[in-house]
């Protein structure tokens, strides 16, 4: 059975790597590397309070949320429902990788979950489910998306050595020069 469900990429203004979601790498944004990756395999929607955001080709609708990254979830877990969230920062991810990941997908929440432990927050699915569960948490002054995911029922990818590539972020510009060689290859 095939899972479709909306791709929210979140994108926020980055102050380490200013324009750094328009940084063009083969012709492309860094952005749209990203959406178009994702587009093969369902409807992708650009999330920002950014409203210079340039991507052709994106849906873009706006975060109107004034808090943290994990407000900003909140809200699109009100508009969008069920959905697999991508960093606006992360051209390596393969859709191979989630293609596997929605595969595995059995209507809990689902996360990458590496061999440390550690989860990654901005590359899974958040459902509905967890809408007044976020909420109260927010509510009780919580901020981390990791701790609070953390408390909850989920359903982990574990993701070995070889998959480690496709979370490397780009937070500065001399990460393109760092990450040149695996950059020129998309």
């Amino acid at each position: 059975m095939e899972v479709k469900m909306p791709f929210v990429v979140f994108v926020k203004r980055s102050v380490r790597f200013p324009g750094k979601h328009s940084y063009m790498i083969g012709g492309k944004s860094l952005l749209e590397i990203i959406v178009s990756k994702l587009s093969n395999i369902g409807k992708v929607y650009v999330f920002t309070k950014d409203k210079d955001i340039i991507c052709n080709g994106c849906s873009i609708e706006f975060d109107t949320t004034n808090g943290i990254i994990t407000d900003s979830v909140l809200a699109a877990i009100d508009k969008f429902g069920t959905f697999f969230a991508v960093a606006g920062d992360m051209p390596l991810i393969k859709p191979e990788l989630v293609s596997k990941m929605l595969s595995q997908y059995k209507g809990s929440p689902l996360f990458p979950r590496h061999m440390d432990g550690m989860l990654e927050p901005l590359f899974g699915i958040y459902t509905e489910d967890l809408y007044n569960a976020l909420k109260e948490y927010l509510d009780k002054g919580g901020e981390s998306l990791h701790a609070f995911l953390l408390t909850q029922p989920l359903q982990y990818y574990d993701i070995g050595s070889d998959d480690e590539v496709n979370f490397i972020n780009i937070n500065y510009k001399s990460d393109i020069e760092k990450y040149r060689d695996l950059l020129v290859q998309l």
